[in-house]
C-alpha cells in the first residue's frame, strides 16, 4: 500500500485527518478495532503521532479507548440516533425558518449551486463528496439563519450525523436521489422567504431520514 503521509505537514495532524476520513467515509467500520501496527504500516509514521491522533479522535467522539486497552471506532446505538433526531427536529426546521426570513440573495444562489453539484454526483462512487455537500447544504442553511449558536451546535453534531447517513445509505443507496428533491423544496421556500413552508419541508426531510435510519437498524438486527 502506498504511504499516505507527507512529511511537509505535522505528522499527528495528517494521521488524524487520515483516520478521521477512514471512519467517516467507510474505510473503518463502527466497532472496528484500530491496530497501531497496521496504522504504522499504512502511513509510515511511528506510534507517537498515531497515539496523539487517536487522542484527538477520542475527543471528537469518533473512537472509544477501552479501559483494558485497545481502541475501537465509535458504534452508535439506536438510542443515539433517536436522540440525534430529537435534536435535529428541534434545531434544523427552526434554522430553515429563520434562514427564509433572513437570507441574502447570495446565500440562495449558493444553496442552488450546492444542489446542482449534488445532482452531478454518482453514489456510491462519489460517496465522500456526497457526504461533504450534504453536510455543507445543511450548514449553509444554519448560517443563513444568522444565529451563531445554531451553527455551532450543528457543527458539533457533524460526527454523529455522518454515522446516521452511513447507516441509511447502506440499506438505501438511492437515498441521495430523493434527498435532492427534498432539498430543492427547502431551497425554494427559503428563496420565497416563506419561513413556515421552509420549516415544514425541513421537518419532513429530517423525519424521512430518521424513518430510513430506523429501518436500516432493524434490517441490520434481522441480518444478525
Amino acid at each position: 500500500m502506498a504511504k499516505m503521509i507527507k512529511r511537509s505537514e505535522t505528522l499527528q495532524s495528517q494521521v488524524y485527518e487520515y483516520l478521521r476520513e477512514q471512519i467517516l467515509f467507510g474505510g473503518l467500520a463502527p466497532g472496528q478495532r484500530l491496530i497501531e501496527e497496521r496504522i504504522c504500516e499504512e502511513t509510515g509514521v511511528s506510534r507517537s503521532p498515531i497515539r496523539e491522533a487517536i487522542r484527538r479522535l477520542e475527543k471528537d467522539g469518533l473512537v472509544i479507548v477501552q479501559a483494558q486497552g485497545g481502541v475501537t471506532v465509535y458504534q452508535p446505538t439506536p438510542d443515539d440516533f433517536t436522540h440525534l433526531y430529537e435534536c435535529r427536529l428541534s434545531l434544523e426546521p427552526t434554522a430553515a425558518m429563520f434562514a427564509a426570513e433572513r437570507r441574502t440573495e447570495a446565500e440562495v444562489r449558493e444553496l442552488r449551486d450546492l444542489l446542482e453539484r449534488m445532482k452531478e454526483l454518482n453514489y456510491p462512487s462519489d460517496s465522500r463528496r456526497t457526504h461533504e455537500l450534504n453536510f455543507t447544504f445543511h450548514q449553509r442553511i444554519s448560517e443563513a439563519s444568522k444565529n451563531p449558536y445554531l451553527t455551532k451546535i450543528m457543527n458539533e453534531l457533524k460526527v454523529l450525523i455522518s454515522f446516521y447517513r452511513n447507516a441509511i445509505l447502506e440499506v438505501h443507496p438511492r437515498r441521495p436521489e430523493t434527498v435532492i428533491s427534498e432539498h430543492q423544496a427547502i431551497v425554494e421556500a427559503i428563496a420565497r422567504q416563506d419561513g413556515e413552508e421552509a420549516k415544514a419541508r425541513m421537518t419532513e426531510h429530517i423525519t424521512r431520514d430518521f424513518e430510513l435510519c430506523m429501518e436500516a437498524d432493524r434490517k441490520q438486527a434481522d441480518d444478525q
